[in-house]
């Protein structure tokens, strides 16, 4: 019987600490829904304290975190935002969505090369990643690289994937009365008139 007291009382102090960890997490979650509703709302800087709560009370779930972050990103919280990503980065490297919003807060705040570098690795992880890959084509323009951006336009042709900004990227590079130009124009106006778009522009 002495034997079986240890046990029980470890027993009692782990459902306890699961208890208060359940209940942390829940009042998280309704401090998160609390502050997604203030962000739809656009009051960005009232929803920042209410997820920077919710990530204390449960500092290892990468949800909250992520919406922390997009929360500093809509505040232009950039040097707050890129510290977050970074040390939630490190507890959760299989989430790249930290390192994209890392990314975009340092092409924001003009550090292009940054974040150029940055994209760039997450693209070695992350090959069929199609946006990314217009991205870095853009941001590419944006820094003169016309080769690299050229290269990356031409290989999303080939493979069917973002083409308008493929051809938009080309028709800046080869000039407004390029083929390319005109290309871009039609695919423009046959995207406007697509069944997606007529439905999205109804709602």
């Amino acid at each position: 019987m002495n034997k079986l007291v240890p046990i029980l009382f470890l027993t009692l102090v782990l459902l306890a600490s699961c208890t208060t960890t359940s209940a942390k997490r829940e009042e998280s979650l309704v401090l998160q829904a609390e502050a997604l509703s203030l962000l739809d709302a656009k009051e960005y800087g009232q929803a920042v304290p209410l997820l920077e709560e919710a990530v204390k009370l449960s500092p290892k779930e990468s949800e909250g975190r992520y919406n922390l972050v997009l929360a500093l990103l809509a505040n232009e919280m950039f040097d707050e935002a890129i510290l977050l990503c970074d040390d939630s980065y490190a507890l959760f490297p299989a989430h790249l969505q930290f390192m994209l919003a890392k990314a975009f807060a340092l092409r924001t705040k003009g550090e292009s090369d940054a974040a150029f570098s940055l994209y760039s690795a997450i693209l070695a992880i992350d090959r069929g990643n199609f946006p990314l890959h217009a991205t870095l084509m853009e941001l590419a323009l944006e820094k003169g690289n016309t080769d690299f951006a050229k290269d990356t336009a031409l290989y999303l042709l080939s493979v069917h994937e973002e083409e308008v900004k493929a051809f938009d990227a080309l028709a800046t590079i080869e000039g407004e009365d390029s083929w390319y130009a005109l290309a871009a124009s039609l695919m423009k106006e046959a995207s406007a008139e697509s069944p997606e778009s007529i439905q999205e522009q109804s709602k």
